[in-house]
């Protein structure tokens, strides 16, 4: 990470307010050692270890390693790439743009990329309407302060402002924080946006009172680490929020809407699926109830719960008759105890909820 960092800023028209400056909700820690950092003029720098972080149109990259589809200096050049275009252009406008620039993925793929990142603010308000019902308590917290792993498009941070004050989005592809902030820009919603490993966090213990991961678990090699960091991160009687595709789905592979990808064994994923859409797929690795069970089950969660995520009306509207009826029927039996242990095995997500216990110091006698 030796380029030198761009004083270029995010902004439209001269507004102030939506200019992505250096909101600081929560402070930042070295994501290897955990150790403070000074801030310098472009870059933040850790004195425990002596690893400087830089600064990229004023968003700080706390990677430990690139993103897997690009390396740094790619990454950042298309996040200019897109920051030039930036204070002319919509943020639907500026997603098109970036696909535009993938000419390597399918028009089909694209434009169900496109929808995707359009109705993310629909999804992350269905994933926080499960979250009300099963821990309202998190919405009337003093200074609560909410983190999105994964945030990409910002979906869910505009979701989430209507009740958490403070919002934290990372991601580790940085090109994709040029455009969440422009979606949060037009929103009116201000949040801090890093770029960063969800299995390196760069914040520190007990930091956050909600963490979701939506669509970020079957990205990583390691998310047993990726859990664990959330865990870490979360304040007593946080909430870990995630969704994640189901392996043994016997919907189309939601990334690449291939079928039966899940059902093949993990070295013959890839190659498959670039025999039939020729799109990378080495990257992903899904996660079936059981597997995700154990890994839920290594961490000292209070309590935790798995399951059946609802479809919101955005999601909807970009489906066939045929899988909006499927779906709709999904909707009325997905709570029957008879069947809601089945649909955990072949539903096309799964969601869980882990709370964190309180510390020791709190816990009841007995």
């Amino acid at each position: 990470m030796n380029r030198e960092p761009s004083r270029v800023t995010l902004g439209s028209r001269g507004d102030d307010r939506a200019r992505s400056r250096f909101e600081v909700f929560v402070k930042y820690c070295c994501p290897f050692c955990k150790g403070p950092l000074e801030l310098l003029l472009q870059a933040y720098r850790c004195a425990t270890c002596n690893k400087n972080y830089p600064v990229v149109l004023d968003i700080p990259d706390f990677r430990v390693f690139p993103d897997p589809y690009i390396g740094y200096p790619e990454d950042w050049e298309k996040g200019h790439r897109l920051a030039v275009r930036y204070p002319e252009t919509s943020f639907q406008e500026l997603v098109e743009y970036y696909w535009s620039l993938t000419p390597e993925v399918s028009p089909d793929l694209v434009a169900r990329y496109v929808r995707h990142s359009l109705a993310g603010v629909g999804r992350g308000r269905r994933l926080l309407s499960s979250l009300e019902r099963e821990q309202p308590e998190l919405a009337t917290r003093p200074g609560r302060v909410a983190l999105e792993l994964g945030c990409r498009s910002g979906g869910l941070l505009v979701a989430a402002s209507r009740d958490f004050p403070r919002l934290v989005g990372i991601d580790i592809a940085f090109r994709w924080l040029v455009i969440a902030r422009k979606r949060l820009e037009e929103a009116g919603v201000i949040a801090q946006l890093v770029c960063g490993c969800a299995q390196h966090l760069p914040f520190s213990d007990q930091s956050f009172d909600l963490i979701v991961a939506e669509n970020v678990l079957e990205h990583t090699t390691q998310p047993q680490k990726l859990i664990d960091e959330a865990y870490r991160a979360l304040r007593p009687r946080g909430a870990f929020l995630a969704v994640t595709a189901n392996r043994y789905s016997l919907a189309p592979e939601p990334h690449v809407r291939v079928w039966g990808v899940g059902f093949l064994p993990r070295r013959y994923m890839a190659a498959y699926v670039r025999w039939r859409r020729a799109v990378r797929y080495e990257h992903v690795r899904l996660l079936g109830l059981f597997e995700l069970k154990r890994l839920l089950e290594r961490v000292p969660f209070r309590s935790w719960r798995l399951t059946l995520p609802t479809f919101s009306g955005e999601e909807l509207a970009s489906l066939s008759p045929i899988e909006r009826s499927l779906v709709g029927f999904y909707h009325r039996i997905k709570d029957w105890p008879l069947f809601r242990s089945m649909l955990l095995l072949i539903a096309p997500l799964i969601q869980c909820l882990g709370v964190r216990d309180l510390p020791a110091e709190e816990l009841p006698d007995g």
